[in-house]
């Protein structure tokens, strides 16, 4: 395997062995024999284990859907956008670390970083969106709104073991925080 088809098994090889073992229980090693990679090609490429899940953890989130798509009005951005958010938060991904992210501070940074930044991100193009189609929003609330919704997402899958209907957070919550005036 060369670059990115290597890169890309990597990545793989972690979000299989977080859903199968916990973070806590893989290794570089682990990884490595995985991906049928050596450890020096993946110590050039991230320095520890928090590193190199924290990458395939933002990659297995974006998903195939790197910008949020203009649907046509801010409320079927906002679910769109919460939709993604419960398909990241679903799975072998950031609610089955909770643990790993609490106790490794550099995990916890990099996720954190992740999160504040996607959210940015996010609420640019969504808000960038809107005004664009003639909408009144407060952009500036923009990426509170996402890491609201981050959070809420996260704290009702974990506590309820399902995500919440994203309707009912992007009507009740979301809409009406952007837009009131």
């Amino acid at each position: 395997m060369r670059g990115q088809v290597r890169h890309d098994a990597i990545l793989d090889a972690a979000i299989e062995l977080i859903g199968e073992t916990g973070y806590g229980r893989i290794s570089m090693d682990a990884i490595a024999a995985r991906a049928q990679a050596s450890k020096m090609t993946m110590y050039r490429k991230w320095p520890g284990k928090a590193e190199l899940v924290a990458e395939a953890l933002r990659r297995h989130a974006e998903g195939e859907r790197p910008e949020p798509p203009d649907t046509g009005s801010l409320r079927g951005d906002l679910l769109a956008e919460v939709e993604g958010i419960i398909e990241a938060i679903a799975g072998p991904s950031l609610l089955g670390l909770a643990e790993a992210v609490r106790d490794d501070a550099t995990l916890r940074d990099l996720v954190r970083a992740q999160i504040e930044d996607r959210c940015r991100r996010d609420a640019e193009s969504i808000c960038g969106h809107a005004l664009a189609r003639g909408e009144r929003v407060k952009g500036a609330l923009g990426p509170a709104v996402l890491n609201l919704a981050v959070a809420q997402v996260f704290l009702t899958a974990l506590l309820h073991g399902t995500p919440p209907d994203p309707a009912p957070l992007v009507d009740d919550i979301l809409v009406p925080v952007l837009t009131h005036r």
